[in-house]
């Protein structure tokens, strides 16, 4: 499985991808510091603490990131059916399943690690910044972002879960504008601010709707193959 996902790799050139994954998390760490500054003059500051820095700057990890991750579903499966090249891996002597199965962990690979990635960069640019830029007033150590790392890594791999459910609109038009902008809506849904009035969090804050999306794409991911090797393409 390891080495047909590194052919899958290899394949569709996803190296090339990491010079924008890059991009992404400095122009996020950059919106971020910016939008605290800015309103350091104002009455009310933009983050008043590290909580609220940090929620709205893992809405802009999740969003860019699961739009990222569409990209390269759409390059791995949605293309590969579209042009009918699927079928020319399909003659090979490897079973079908394990041929797709690699492709899909290769998306939700790409999804948990560009993720995860981009949220402890960005939690380390704050640790060192932050006294210089005052995006806000608190006090970040190392060891504050230690124990917030396994947090950062759940949401990572629920995310890596949750960017599969795309390939179910995708596969039904062989279409990477669908899929594309099913990762859109869907990204912006789960990352929806919702308020009681007095506070304000996202709806992936709620425990229980990033596990059933993770679930949902899980579930796309396994149907996608499940009777793959009796099927006509």
């Amino acid at each position: 499985m390891l080495n047909l996902m590194k052919l899958e790799w290899t394949k569709n050139r996803l190296s090339q991808y990491w010079k924008g994954v890059l991009v992404s998390i400095i122009l996020i760490f950059a919106a971020m510091a910016l939008m605290g500054i800015g309103s350091n003059g104002e009455k009310e500051a933009m983050f008043p603490d590290y909580e609220a820095y940090e929620s709205l700057a893992g809405i802009f990890v999740r969003i860019v990131f699961m739009i990222y991750t569409s990209v390269v579903l759409s390059r791995v499966m949605i293309e590969e059916f579209r042009n009918k090249t699927i079928q020319l891996l399909f003659t090979y002597p490897t079973e079908r399943k394990k041929i797709l199965r690699a492709k899909l962990l290769v998306v939700f690979g790409f999804c948990f690690v560009t993720t995860a990635t981009a949220s402890i960069v960005i939690a380390l640019l704050t640790v060192g910044l932050n006294p210089m830029l005052e995006i806000f007033p608190d006090e970040v150590t190392l060891r504050d972002i230690a124990g917030d790392i396994p947090g950062m890594l759940l949401m990572a791999f629920m995310m890596g879960g949750v960017s599969l459910i795309p390939l179910f609109f995708g596969m039904r038009k062989k279409s990477t504008a669908t899929t594309i902008t099913s990762a859109v809506l869907i990204g912006f849904l789960i990352n929806a601010t919702v308020s009681d009035g007095s506070n304000q969090t996202s709806l992936f804050q709620f425990i229980g709707v990033p596990v059933g999306m993770c679930l949902i794409g899980f579930g796309i991911a396994f149907l996608s193959y499940r009777r793959i090797e009796k099927a006509d393409l």
